[in-house]
């Protein structure tokens, strides 16, 4: 079985956030979690990659994308990685 994309801490320290306080541009997760952008980025990326968050598309030009957490594609990660974990728990 792989591993869930979650077992990240940065990975996990966004989803979390975005989770918590609902969705946010890069540079705003960036500032709040005291992480390099270019780190943000490169896990937003992933993160997206594996549809577990997505981007909300915005009609204003200039707006920064958001990201928003896809909550039933977190639940699903989260659940793998306790299949992933149940031997040593």
């Amino acid at each position: 079985m792989e591993p869930s994309i979650l077992m990240n801490l940065t990975r996990g320290r966004i989803v979390h956030m975005l989770v918590a306080h609902g969705p946010a541009t890069a540079p705003d997760i960036a500032t709040a979690l005291c992480l390099n952008k270019a780190t943000v980025s490169r896990a937003l990326g992933m993160l997206s990659e594996a549809g577990i968050i997505r981007r909300t598309d915005t009609t204003i030009e200039d707006t920064p994308l958001t990201y928003a957490v896809d909550h039933p594609q977190v639940l699903q990660e989260i659940a793998q990685a306790r299949l992933f974990f149940a031997p040593w728990l």
